[in-house]
């Protein structure tokens, strides 16, 4: 448990020190570094199970990542004609079905490698990660009062 925990403060410190980098490369290291301290926390992954869960889960976000890149707009919406905003609308759907098989076809992937109830756990994983690097950069770059949004109907 206290070797958890080491990992854990050292991977929080050094998502830390990588926000202040200005290098992608050494950003998207120390993001790799506090993913897998997140998924290995949540996901409660062995060193088996993680030895397959790793090059499985990367291909799925490298895969995942070019179908982004695939379906990026060249401009705004707003600077398109009718034909070209349809176009869009149609490439959007295509990239979510797109999305939904990735992900249906990287799910049985592994569950050759963890168990099923891991497996289900994988949402919660991705979950906390980003709720993690959300908190991370408010305190990183906490808002002025003066950046706050005007209260909009009383709702709180």
């Amino acid at each position: 448990m206290k070797k958890l925990m080491f990992i854990a403060l050292l991977a929080t410190a050094s998502w830390n020190c990588a926000l202040a980098q200005e290098n992608p490369e050494k950003r998207e290291a120390h993001l790799a570094a506090f993913r897998a301290e997140i998924f290995t926390r949540v996901l409660r992954l062995t060193p088996e199970e993680a030895q397959g869960f790793w090059p499985a889960y990367n291909e799925y976000l490298d895969r995942r990542n070019q179908i982004q890149q695939e379906y990026k707009p060249n401009k705004q919406e707003d600077q398109m004609s009718d034909a070209e905003v349809e176009a869009q609308i149609k490439h959007y759907f295509e990239k979510k079905q797109r999305d939904m098989d990735l992900e249906k076809d990287f799910y049985q992937k592994i569950r050759m490698v963890l168990p099923l109830r891991k497996v289900a756990k994988i949402p919660l994983a991705e979950r906390n990660l980003r709720e993690s690097l959300v908190k991370n950069m408010r305190e990183k770059h906490p808002k002025k009062p003066q950046e706050r949004r005007p209260d909009h109907g009383g709702r709180h």
